[in-house]
């Protein structure tokens, strides 16, 4: 389930965000060729273990989002239940 818009449940939409980064600091330059070579270096510079931290911090925020609550709860949950595998059932307890 992706909702439109939405790059926290995306975790491709991070990784690129990492890669972005790394790609920054590459030296400048106009040749096409080396932009791309840069390119691909940034993309490999992205470790697999944060890859997966992304995959799982999105999973997280679909489990927020099915049990209900909005973008901002989610993010405040995500950060809350950081070590925990899956988030409480009577998560929706803490709104009211």
């Amino acid at each position: 389930f992706y909702a439109k818009f939405h790059c926290e449940l995306n975790f491709i939409e991070q990784y690129w965000g990492a890669a972005k980064l790394h790609y920054q600091a590459s030296p400048r330059t106009n040749n096409i060729t080396e932009m791309e070579v840069n390119v691909l270096a940034s993309l490999d510079a992205v470790n697999l273990i944060f890859s997966c931290s992304y995959a799982n911090q999105s999973a997280k925020f679909m489990d927020a989002y099915s049990k209900g609550l909005n973008g901002l709860q989610a993010a405040w949950v995500a950060r809350r239940y950081h070590g925990h595998w899956v988030l409480p059932e009577n998560i929706m307890h803490w709104k009211q």
